[in-house]
């Protein structure tokens, strides 16, 4: 880990060789199967995210490998806001009718599922997901990714048996903060 970050810091041409290749493939699994990019769109944020990182990485301190593994997660996921942010704005809104034939904008489906999700719910699950520690946060975006319980405990050194009680505790969390203050704000 010491030894990746020197090199990132160097900014040579291997530094952005071993972040890809220690990364590239988690990366490019989570923005194809939860984020539903095609290769070329999820290949071009992954090198956006590792060029960036590259970048910016010495004006951090890493006190861990985990927090440079939560650095690396949240600014692959903040490219991949970006990403999807422009490519909404880009998007031209479409027009049906409805049974009464009147023209009504067509229901966006953006969440899992294809239920429609407001930018207010997102911004509640942001705000809440900021307050997370690193460890929790790693928790839930490798667990999205469908890793492993002892993949994810070599990343956030906890005990592999305990992280499945505390993945289901961290939803139930989140879930019943975002419904509470969906519920407040009616």
């Amino acid at each position: 880990m010491i030894e990746l970050v020197k090199e990132i810091r160097r900014k040579n041409k291997t530094a952005i060789t071993l972040l890809y290749s220690q990364y590239g493939k988690k990366l490019y699994g989570f923005a194809v199967c939860k984020w539903n990019l095609d290769e070329d769109e999820a290949w071009e944020v992954i090198y956006q995210t590792l060029y960036k990182i590259i970048e910016v990485s010495d004006r951090y301190i890493f006190e861990n490998e985990n927090k440079f593994v939560g650095f690396i997660y949240k600014v692959f996921v903040n490219n991949l806001r970006n990403h999807y942010n422009r490519k909404k704005s880009r998007h031209v809104e479409t027009v049906e009718l409805n049974e009464d034939h009147q023209i009504s904008p067509a229901e966006e489906k953006d969440g899992p599922d294809n239920k429609p999700v407001s930018s207010i719910e997102m911004n509640y699950l942001q705000e809440e997901l900021q307050q997370l520690e690193d460890w929790k946060k790693i928790l839930l975006l490798m667990r999205a990714q469908d890793y492993s319980y002892e993949e994810i405990a070599s990343y956030i050194k906890k005990p592999a048996d305990q992280l499945k009680v505390y993945y289901m505790r961290l939803k139930n969390q989140l879930t019943d903060k975002i419904n509470d203050r969906i519920n407040n704000n009616r």
